[in-house]
């Protein structure tokens, strides 16, 4: 460290800047990344601080320079230093008052750059603009062609002149061609505007946002996305170095004339909006958003400013974007806002653009497969999110997850066998995998396998799956064992956790019967049939039950119900003629059961046909087999 340098441990500044290229390069003609980087380099070899300043000291100063007389740009990207440089004067003048814009370099400090414009007055109505360029001005896009147009000796009113022309040209072309209608309207001359913005022309209108992240991923965007560019023609890419962005608030009504469109405004032709009487600009700022919005606008919370050619926001509503943090925010917008290219350009133009020629062709890796086949999931379109898992599987054949996804696509398209290969394969992986533990046991039960089932439920729940759902199935699987008990507290615990439908009470309430526990029974029927099951199987069983209960009225209108809903039912007629012959209705009784008798043998019901025969010889009723 050079103790003698005056500006040890103070940023760089143009007056700094200025001191060195006098002292290093006067006489010379260098190329200005050259003069940059060395003054940069002895700058913070003698003690001093990085620049902080959006646009580089040196470019102030080549610049001022030049004005000045004291350099000279002989070449694009050259400077020539004049010898008679006076060493000590300041061309480039500090503004007063002047503070530079902070430096953003993570996600968490731009929203808490962004926290002091929600909470002045009227907050709602700050607009943001992010370019990926720190260096930019905020202006048409119709004027920097302009000013690219220009023989570098027009006065700003002929400036203003061929603005105004520019935008008169592109209407009266539009109109000329046709494309001057929607929908069989005649467009106006903004709604023209808007249009070809949106294609790229060049207008008066400056695209802001209500939302700064969606200004904050555009002030991310990086020479990388633009991988065409070239160097010169030796076609190589060029080494980039990092280049900041910015973005800027603005609030629209600060601005001493400012006016919205409105929908009578917006029938004005654009000499009215930008020229006054004379033809001179008028300097007043308008705001407006088109009524009829696309994707693409909606997307972005995309307005329109313009009036102005351009706008130059106070220093405290701009912020710098740390150019080598760019890639890192932008992965912090798509992980927990979901901005991404697709989410803003999400109409056909956009989806079209990301796949130019210019963008290298890259295979996608296995985890973007994946995400494609997670998306066809849940759109329920299983049969072409198969391939998708296919091919993330065959990048990565070692990721249990896949496997898992792949085999719950399979089991809604009922390939159950090829749904608990995967599972299989999901739990080699990752043996504490519970959710293919009890997906595999969903898939076992299919095949009947209930055993098996039984013990992939049991190890889903002591790995922690404890959802309702698995102690619902398990359930299930125990009540085929005959295993009451465990089936009714596992649909105890299934309703416990949440689980709220008719089958669950249904389960149980048969469970219960068999328990002989026939008002818990009865209650859950009751509860299953609230709850919207319309089958006669539970208006059969609550009959059941009900009778048992020695509440017989109820019960007979439960099997009356259950035979109406099903007039083929042979059990509910022969559950209605067994109590109808307990309470004495012998005659009724055995015209029923004889129905019950008909109805089982017409179903080939062999074990039901000899219950309701043993039944009428019990009672001594007629059989029916002489008729």
């Amino acid at each position: 460290m050079n103790n003698e340098y005056k500006y040890v441990g103070r940023s760089l500044t143009p007056r700094m800047a200025q001191e060195l290229i006098v002292e290093l390069f006067t006489g010379q003609t260098v190329q200005r990344q050259e003069i940059i980087e060395r003054v940069d380099q002895v700058h913070l070899e003698r003690g001093g601080q990085p620049a902080q300043a959006a646009t580089h000291p040196v470019v102030r100063v080549l610049s001022a320079m030049k004005a000045a007389g004291h350099a000279e740009n002989p070449r694009w990207g050259f400077w020539s230093i004049a010898s008679s440089t006076i060493e000590g004067t300041e061309v480039v003048p500090a503004r007063s008052g002047d503070t530079e814009p902070q430096r953003i370099k993570t996600l968490d400090a731009f929203l808490k750059w962004t926290a002091q414009f929600n909470a002045k007055e009227n907050s709602a109505k700050y607009l943001f603009r992010g370019v990926s360029n720190a260096d930019y001005e905020i202006d048409a896009s119709a004027y920097r062609r302009v000013k690219k147009g220009a023989d570098g000796d027009e006065k700003p009113d002929e400036e203003f002149e061929r603005f105004l022309q520019l935008n008169r040209d592109l209407i009266r072309d539009a109109r000329f061609r046709g494309h001057d209608r929607r929908n069989g309207r005649e467009l106006a001359d903004l709604e023209i505007l808007a249009g070809f913005q949106h294609y790229g022309a060049a207008t008066c209108l400056i695209d802001f946002t209500y939302n700064p992240l969606v200004a904050l991923w555009f002030a991310c965007k990086t020479e990388s996305d633009n991988p065409s560019k070239k160097c010169c023609s030796c076609n190589q890419k060029p080494k980039i170095l990092p280049i900041a962005g910015k973005v800027v608030a603005v609030r629209p009504s600060d601005f001493r004339e400012f006016r919205e469109i409105t929908l009578d405004s917006l029938q004005d032709k654009i000499d009215e909006l930008l020229a006054d009487n004379e033809g001179n600009v008028r300097e007043r700022l308008y705001q407006w958003q088109p009524w009829h919005q696309n994707n693409r606008i909606l997307a972005q919370q995309s307005i329109f400013l313009f009036g102005v050619l351009k706008i130059n926001p106070n220093r405290d509503a701009e912020c710098i974007i740390d150019g080598s943090s760019k890639e890192e925010i932008r992965e912090s917008l798509k992980q927990i806002y979901g901005i991404t290219e697709d989410m803003l350009f999400p109409d056909f133009d956009g989806f079209a653009g990301q796949h130019s020629q210019d963008i290298p062709y890259a295979q996608r890796t296995a985890s973007q497969y994946r995400a494609s086949g997670d998306r066809l999931y849940r759109r329920q379109k299983y049969k072409e999110a198969i391939p998708e898992y296919d091919l993330a599987i065959r990048r990565d054949p070692d990721h249990a997850e896949t496997y898992y996804q792949r085999g719950l696509v399979k089991f809604h398209i009922g390939q159950y066998e090829g749904a608990v290969i995967d599972f299989d394969m999901a739990i080699d992986r990752k043996s504490d995998y519970a959710e293919a533990h009890y997906q595999h046991g969903l898939a076992n039960a299919r095949f009947q396998e209930y055993e098996a089932a039984a013990e992939d439920y049991d190890e889903a729940i002591r790995l922690g799956l404890n959802t309702a759902d698995v102690y619902y199935n398990r359930g299930n699987v125990n009540a085929r064992f005959q295993e009451y008990e465990a089936a009714a507290e596992d649909y105890d615990e299934a309703i416990r956790l949440g689980l709220n439908t008719a089958d669950v009470y249904y389960n149980r309430g048969n469970v219960n019967a068999r328990f002989q526990e026939y008002e818990a029974a009865a209650e859950d029927y009751d509860e299953a049939i609230r709850l919207g099951i319309d089958e006669a199987i539970v208006y059969n069983n609550r009959g059941s039950v009900l009778a048992e209960l020695e509440l017989y009225e109820e019960a007979i209108t439960d099997y009356d119900e259950a035979i109406r809903r099903d007039p083929n039912y042979a059990e509910a007629y022969y559950n209605r003629g067994g109590l109808l012959a307990e309470l004495g209705y012998t005659d009724e009784a055995e015209q029923v059961l004889q129905t019950a008798l008909q109805l089982a043998r017409q179903d080939g019901n062999e074990s039901l046909i000899v219950e309701i025969e043993q039944y009428i010889r019990d009672m001594n009723l007629d059989t029916g087999e002489n008729q």
